[in-house]
C-alpha cells in the first residue's frame, strides 16, 4: 500500500505503553494519531500561501519534500493548534505521528518544532514517522553510513550518503525537542520507511545502519523504528536484525501495515513484543461503521496491545484514500472501537 503512505490524507492509530482510561476488553488501551500533510483540516487553504516557485503547481511541491521545507506553518498555526485540540479532547488520543519527508532548510526545522510545540500543549505524545523521499538520491540512501551506492548523494571527499547525515540531525533535532536525553534513552520514538520493490537492501546492510546510529547523549538506536508496508511486512532481514538485537538484550520496534485478514493473521505476531499492527477501515460512512471494522480487525489480531490505524483524514493531494475515522459525526475514539 504504497500509495496509502505517500499520499494518504489520514492518521494512524498506535498503542505503546501509556495506560488509557477505557477498560482494555473495548479496544485498545492507547492510541495515537498520525498526520499527513498537506490535509483540508490541518492545512485550509494551504495553497494561498505557496512560496513563489510552488505558485504555479502547488499540489507538485506537496507531493514531494517541498511542502514541509518551503511553507512557513506559522500561518497555518491556528488551524494546527485547533486540529491537535480536537485529537486530545474528542478523539481522547495519546499522542500523534507525524508524517514527514527528509529536508533541510529554515522553514522545515522550524515547522517540526512548531509542530512538536503544539501537540506538547495538549498534552500529546510526539513522534515522527519519517519517509525520506528522493531529495538527497534513492529513498533507501539514509542507510548509508559509509560505502553510499551510486544512487545516493555523498558527503564531500566521504563515502557517506548526505541523506544519513541528514537524517542524524533530523533525528537528534528531535530528541533535543524534549529536552537533554536521560542516559541512554531517547524523548521521542522516531519510525522510518524501510522497503522497495526495485531495491533490497539486505541484512549486513540494515544491521551495519542501526549500528551505527548514535548511543551516546540521545540513544537513536533505541529510538529508532521500522516501518513496513503490508507487502514487506515478512522481510526477512527486519526479523533477523530484531532477533539479533533482542539477543543483545535491546528492543527494536516494528510497525506493521496490514489490512487484509490473511496478513493481520499471517503476521499479526512477526515482531513481537515490540511490533505496532496499523491498520484501518475503507471509507467508513459513520464512526459506528467504522468502529465495527476496527473492533473485528483488532481481535484479529488477538487483541494486542500496539493497534494502529489510518485515522484523521485524507491528504489534500494526490490519489485519495479513505481510511479515515475524522467522520462527519465526529472523531472516532480507537480506544473505545469495540464500546460503540
Amino acid at each position: 500500500m504504497r500509495k496509502i503512505l505517500l499520499y494518504l490524507a489520514a492518521s494512524v492509530l498506535t498503542l505503546n505503553s501509556y495506560i488509557h482510561a477505557y477498560a482494555a476488553s473495548s479496544g485498545p488501551q492507547t492510541d495515537w494519531i498520525t498526520v499527513t500533510l498537506p490535509n483540508p483540516q490541518f492545512t485550509p487553504d494551504w495553497r494561498t500561501y505557496a512560496p513563489a516557485d510552488c505558485a504555479s503547481n502547488p499540489n507538485q511541491c506537496a507531493l514531494d519534500h517541498r511542502f514541509w521545507e518551503e511553507w512557513d506553518f506559522n500561518v497555518l498555526g491556528g488551524a494546527i493548534d485547533a486540529s491537535f485540540a480536537a485529537i486530545a479532547t474528542e478523539g481522547k488520543y495519546h499522542g500523534v505521528m507525524m508524517l514527514m519527508p527528509l529536508a533541510e532548510s529554515t522553514n522545515f526545522w522550524n515547522n517540526i518544532q512548531l509542530t512538536y510545540l503544539a501537540a506538547a500543549k495538549y498534552g500529546l505524545a510526539f513522534q515522527v514517522a519519517l519517509f525520506p523521499k528522493w531529495k538527497y538520491g534513492a529513498e533507501w540512501c539514509y542507510l548509508y553510513s559509509s560505502n553510499a551506492s551510486t544512487s545516493c548523494l555523498t558527503v564531500p571527499n566521504t563515502t557517506t550518503a548526505v541523506a544519513y547525515q541528514q537524517l542524524i540531525k533530523m533525528m537528534n533535532f528531535v530528541q533535543q525537542l524534549g529536552g537533554s536525553c536521560a542516559y541512554k534513552s531517547y524523548n521521542s520514538p522516531f519510525a522510518i520507511w524501510y522497503g522497495w520493490n526495485e531495491f533490497s537492501p539486505g541484512y549486513t546492510l540494515l544491521k551495519s545502519f542501526w549500528q551505527s546510529l548514535p548511543t551516546n547523549g540521545c540513544n537513536l538506536q533505541a529510538a529508532y523504528i521500522t516501518w513496513l508496508d503490508e507487502p514487506f511486512a515478512g522481510t526477512p532481514e527486519v526479523r533477523q536484525l530484531q532477533t539479533w538485537v533482542k539477543g543483545h538484550k535491546q528492543q527494536l520496534g516494528v510497525n506493521t501495515e496490514l489490512y487484509s485478514t490473511t496478513a493481520i493473521q499471517t503476521y499479526r505476531s512477526a515482531y513481537a513484543p515490540y511490533q505496532t499492527i496499523i491498520t484501518g477501515a475503507w471509507n467508513a460512512p459513520d464512526v459506528t461503521t467504522w468502529a465495527r471494522i476496527m473492533c473485528s480487525n483488532w481481535k484479529t489480531a488477538s487483541q494486542p496491545t500496539r493497534l494502529g490505524t489510518w485515522t484523521f483524514y485524507d491528504r489534500d493531494v494526490g490519489s485519495q484514500e479513505y481510511y479515515r475515522a475524522y467522520l462527519p459525526d465526529g472523531m472516532a475514539v480507537g480506544s473505545k472501537i469495540c464500546s460503540y
